[in-house]
């Protein structure tokens, strides 16, 4: 529920965390907690980390 809160009220990527989940078919709120540190489960969490890296946002595909 933190997560929620924070990604409306301080997140700066909103827009790249949009257009990312329309393209995947997926959540905004997946998306940002992709991109904050949640494990990848499937391949389609994979590929978003991956766009996230060529946006900029992360700098590692690979979480452990």
């Amino acid at each position: 529920m933190f997560n929620v809160f924070r990604y409306y009220f301080t997140s700066r990527n909103k827009k790249i965390y949009r257009t990312i989940a329309r393209e995947f078919g997926t959540s905004v709120h997946h998306v940002y907690c992709l991109a904050h540190g949640r494990r990848t489960k499937n391949n389609m969490d994979y590929y978003i980390v991956k766009r996230l890296k060529d946006e900029g946002i992360v700098s590692s595909t690979v979480y452990w």
